[in-house]
């Protein structure tokens, strides 16, 4: 009965260090990818309005998403119904997203829209319907990547982006908009869980202890998807510099090189 005992004691002590050692290991095989991400123009829509199209102000985390799939020849948007090769592999990467540009910089097309279906009604009253488009002017962006050398797909996207290469072309929310990509850092990180730290990425404004926006703007972005693959927003704020905040979610920040991020 003691020798039973014993064993089973082992047994668990085993299964525990085991255990242990798995958490160690995947800590171990997490680095943070950085990159550059970069371009002359840039629209990313917000699904308001088809006479006037805005743009955000800051690349989107599903739009990133979308970006990073390209670079590794995930497939897109196809069905409704289904959602996107790039989405089903990468909607669990943490990411941060920081603006390296602190002026916003945006301009106004107009155009005729022949394709709009609006042209189609019977009161439009005109062939033509004029269409006025925001566009961001020399976007530039700071993007950090959780990744796992452990991970075949996490280890295609650092190689595709060290040798700034692609199987599709990227761009920045419209095919005329092209998007550059400069690699950055693969290096280690940590959590940082200190009540307070001066971030410098968009991090979630729900999130904030105290309410200051001084050095910060707030924006409603799609921050991922629903289960019927609608955008779910989320009131973001994108520091203008680093913003001393407290944040409720301490364990989302990451310390690395002397910079805090949010990741998300």
């Amino acid at each position: 009965m003691a020798a039973s005992k014993l064993i089973q004691a082992n047994t668990m002590d085993t299964t525990i260090e085991s255990f242990s050692s798995f958490e160690e290991n995947i800590a171990q095989s997490e680095k943070l990818l950085t990159f550059r991400l970069y371009g002359s123009f840039a629209h990313f829509n917000q699904p308001i309005s088809n006479r006037f199209r805005n743009t955000y102000s800051i690349i989107p985390k599903p739009q990133l998403l979308g970006l990073i799939g390209s670079i590794v020849g995930l497939s897109g948007y196809k069905n409704a119904a289904v959602s996107p090769e790039f989405y089903s592999k990468l909607s669990d990467l943490k990411v941060f997203i920081k603006c390296n540009s602190l002026s916003e910089k945006k301009f106004t097309l107009s155009y005729n829209s022949l394709n709009s279906f609006l042209n189609n009604r019977i009161d439009s009253g005109s062939p033509n319907v004029i269409i006025k488009e925001q566009v961001l002017l020399d976007p530039d962006y700071e993007v950090g990547i959780v990744v796992n050398e452990n991970n075949p797909l996490h280890l295609e996207i650092i190689d595709k982006i060290r040798m700034n290469c692609g199987v599709f072309p990227i761009y920045f929310g419209k095919n005329e908009f092209f998007a550059n990509v400069q690699f950055g850092h693969l290096k280690d990180f940590e959590y940082d869980n200190s009540e307070s730290n001066k971030c410098c990425s968009i991090f979630p404004f729900e999130e904030v202890e105290s309410v200051n926006t001084r050095n910060m703007k707030l924006e409603l972005l799609p921050v991922d998807f629903d289960d019927m693959f609608k955008y779910i927003y989320r009131l973001m704020a994108i520091p203008s510099e680093k913003c001393n905040v407290s944040l409720k979610n301490s364990d989302n920040y990451i310390a690395s090189e002397g910079s805090v991020y949010y990741v998300f």
